[in-house]
């Protein structure tokens, strides 16, 4: 065996190790979730998803998350219709229209609002943005709307790159082909390689979505708290992730509370896992 042999095993086993180890802590972690749901589980029941009711602090404690459930699809769900269209609108511009220089100001842009941190923009929403919405109608400085506003501002710069990227990916033959062919500008662009490069946004728009159920400090900080099925876009609404970011740091450890919070953390896990899935399929295709 050579040197560059040598190398190349303890290259090779390195890498591996290194994959291994994200692997156990994948599993690692789903097992450590699943254990500590197993007493809510086994004692409250089904009443975990069909119950709305959530108050874990009374007597006797009910700890019904479906509300918190429905309110974190339907935040999810709103946001993403808010966020999805510009996003592709803002990728569609810096791949087809956008001049260098304006790409490169966009692009900064985009990089400076994906850094920002979320306290702040939760922040501005709050002392800025919330006292407007009250004008129009709203009931509660925290809301449906100011938490789906707060959402797209965080997911905007993620859903417009990978949608660029989508974009770029797609040989440029193809559209000089269409240009050729007598096709406009606009529409080489959009029938021609937004259809070739579908898959892409699609797995972008899933990793959006996918981001957006994750996020927690805004929702925390606008969404208003209350654990109930949103009628409307005033009211205010309780995302699981929110649930668990302001409850619990204040619970006994091993108590069902804290159980039922482990079971919220594992509805959002199954979430994440089924649309990373779903982003790995769409990808293949």
């Amino acid at each position: 065996m050579n040197r560059r042999d040598f190398k190349n095993i303890i290259n090779q086993s390195i890498i591996t190790a290194v994959a291994m180890v994200g692997i156990v802590a994948l599993i690692g972690l789903f097992i450590f979730i699943i254990r500590e749901t197993i007493p809510a589980l086994t004692e409250v029941g089904a009443e975990i998803f069909t119950s709305k009711y959530w108050y874990p602090t009374y007597d006797p404690p009910e700890y019904g998350m479906l509300a918190m459930i429905v309110g974190s699809f339907i935040l999810t769900g709103f946001a993403s219709i808010m966020v999805i269209p510009i996003g592709y609108i803002i990728a569609f511009f810096l791949y087809d229209y956008a001049t260098n220089t304006e790409q490169k100001i966009i692009k900064s842009a985009i990089d400076l609002l994906s850094g920002v941190p979320t306290v702040i923009i939760g922040t501005f929403l709050f002392i800025y943005v919330s006292p407007i919405l009250m004008n129009f109608g709203a009931w509660s400085l925290g809301n449906l709307l100011l938490a789906a506003i707060g959402l797209s501002i965080l997911s905007l710069p993620y859903a417009a790159s990978l949608m660029q990227e989508a974009l770029s990916a797609i040989d440029i033959s193809l559209k000089e082909s269409a240009l050729a062919l007598g096709a406009s500008r606009f529409t080489a662009g959009f029938r021609i390689v937004s259809k070739a490069a579908l898959s892409g946004i699609l797995n972008s728009i899933i990793l959006t979505i996918n981001r957006i159920i994750g996020e927690t400090i805004v929702v925390l900080m606008v969404a208003g708290g209350a654990a109930i099925i949103p009628r409307s876009i005033w009211d205010p609404v309780r995302p699981l992730t929110a649930a668990i970011a302001s409850e619990m740091g204040e619970v006994p450890i091993g108590s069902i509370h804290y159980s039922a919070l482990f079971v919220a953390g594992l509805i959002l896990l199954m979430i994440s896992f089924i649309l990373t899935m779903i982003s790995r399929r769409v990808t293949r295709s």
